[in-house]
């Protein structure tokens, strides 16, 4: 690149580093999802079981689309998103209002199996990032955050991308780079903020398993109430673990881990 402008390998490394960043969080958080959905089908299962074994009827099931919670315009017709909640751990005070928390990696395992192209799943990886912190990030397909950001979701690695910045003249290429930083670094405290809330999410189901693993077959006389304030006290300090995840607190440990690797950052946000 040309010698008047040197600060663009420093934005061509840094736009990687976010990028990179950005998919191993979504990674983790398809990972993620992929459990919770397993752990809930099972405590599901557990529910029923122990209603039963109090002589009460069976809990109502409650179907919810991931997508859908995240955006209701959503038209994504998968069994991927959708979750079958039992309407017990549904009554949980905030538990329902965590669930939009999944999208990013329910739309992650969409792009892995198939249902969605990596194009789409951009597009709606970035919608995601106006209702968690507030910003608008738009990209272009061919555009250069575009092309970083449809990387991103397919599983490309991301400094394999061809940038195609070689043959542009530097001002422009500078450019280009500052829009697609400014693009990606919402972007990678949007899904950082997703992959926690996804992990507490799923803390809380453990926690419910491990009670209704104690109780189920115990012989204690169980009554519905009784059931119920069980799980709403196994859910509750995760659901008061949400609300620490946010902006401000993701951001702080961003920041650090910039700083341990000595990342330029000078124009993320600028």
């Amino acid at each position: 690149m040309p010698i008047f402008f040197p600060d663009n390998d420093k934005r061509k490394t840094r736009l990687i580093e976010l990028a990179t960043d950005t998919q191993n969080y979504l990674h983790d958080a398809a990972n993620e999802y992929q459990e919770f959905k397993a752990l809930l089908d099972h405590v599901n299962s557990q529910v029923a079981s122990i209603y039963k074994e109090a002589n009460l009827g069976q809990p109502n099931v409650q179907t919810v689309d991931v997508l859908k919670a995240l955006d209701a315009a959503s038209t994504v017709e998968s069994e991927e998103t959708l979750l079958k909640i039992s309407e017990v751990i549904v009554d949980v005070t905030g538990f329902i209002g965590t669930v939009k928390y999944l999208a990013p990696g329910a739309t992650r395992l969409l792009v892995r199996s198939g249902v969605m192209s990596a194009e789409r799943a951009a597009q709606q990886l970035t919608r995601f990032v106006i209702p968690v912190i507030g910003r608008e990030v738009e990209i272009t397909v061919g555009d250069l955050a575009g092309n970083i950001i449809g990387g991103v979701i397919g599983g490309v690695a991301v400094a394999g991308i061809d940038l195609g910045l070689d043959a542009i003249e530097g001002s422009i290429a500078k450019g280009q780079l500052r829009s697609a930083l400014h693009d990606v670094y919402p972007l990678r405290t949007s899904t950082k903020i997703s992959l926690d809330q996804s992990k507490e999410l799923k803390a809380s189901l453990k926690a419910v398993k491990t009670t209704l693993d104690t109780i189920s077959g115990a012989g204690i006389p169980l009554t519905e109430e009784m059931i119920k304030k069980l799980i709403a006290n196994d859910i509750q300090p995760s659901i008061e673990a949400t609300r620490l995840i946010n902006e401000t607190s993701v951001v702080i440990h961003l920041k650090q881990l910039d700083h341990d690797r000595h990342s330029w950052n000078v124009e993320d946000e600028h």
